[in-house]
């Protein structure tokens, strides 16, 4: 009998996360006034993180990296700081280098280390069994898009995946195509630099949420097929590659 989410134990991890950033974020705000800084505009607070030359981009990096696995922080806002702080190409290459890496490391921790810290990475022993009950036998299809689509805990996925019987070449791959196609996909949708909250915007907006939901739904509904599919299409290539190797 499948196990109900403990959604309350949820809900507390998340409002204690949105407790540490509401303090990172306060007891930045305090240094930067003690100094003078607090008035500064965009431009001349990216001026001062220049100045602070690789180191700088550094540890926006090792944030980004800790923020997958380790630190309680949703990824949108880091991507967007790093927009705010690094312009938007360099501020997607650290963000995309820093979750990539995080990652990789919660799929890796996920297989060797197992149910304890993916359960923790989770903060729920129930979530973590409705997930991997809904991905049996299906999770290539689904990963990709849970990764892909912001609706999903994306990051804490990534230590659910190491449960599964995916390859780490497969989720790889999977994350340097999804990976900065989300990163992307929260620059353009919702620093509203690109896209604007208002008429047009809005209308992309809601149109590509409304296609993104029925692509989820029939991957969703037809993800044995696919999953056929794309296995029947990795062992050509396979064989192909073998075949080439030996000749």
């Amino acid at each position: 009998m499948e196990k109900k989410v403990n959604w309350k134990k949820t809900i507390l991890k998340f409002l204690l996360g949105a407790l540490l950033l509401g303090g990172l974020f306060l007891i930045i705000y305090l240094v930067l006034r003690h100094f003078g800084y607090d008035k500064m505009t965009q431009e001349e607070l990216q001026a001062l993180i220049e100045k602070t030359g690789i180191y700088g981009k550094i540890v926006f990096t090792f944030i980004s990296f800790l923020q997958v696995t380790f630190v309680p922080i949703p990824g949108a806002i880091t991507i967007l700081a790093g927009n705010y702080l690094f312009g938007f190409w360099e501020g997607f290459l650290l963000s995309f280098i820093g979750m990539l890496l995080g990652s990789l490391l919660a799929f890796f921790l996920g297989k060797t280390i197992g149910r304890k810290f993916v359960n923790w990475a989770f903060g729920s022993k129930e979530q973590v069994d409705y997930y991997l009950s809904k991905l049996k036998g299906k999770e290539t299809v689904l990963l990709f898009f849970m990764f892909f689509l912001p609706m999903f805990p994306d990051d804490a996925l990534c230590a659910v995946a190491g449960l599964t019987k995916m390859k780490t070449s497969t989720f790889t791959i999977m994350q340097l195509i999804t990976r900065p196609t989300s990163i992307l996909g929260t620059l353009l949708f919702m620093s509203g630099e690109v896209i604007p909250y208002k008429g047009w915007g809005l209308v992309i907006i809601i149109s590509v949420g409304i296609l993104s939901l029925v692509g989820f739904i029939f991957a969703y509904k037809y993800s044995d097929k696919i999953n056929s599919w794309l296995e029947k299409i990795s062992e050509k290539i396979t064989s192909l590659l073998k075949h080439n190797k030996e000749n």
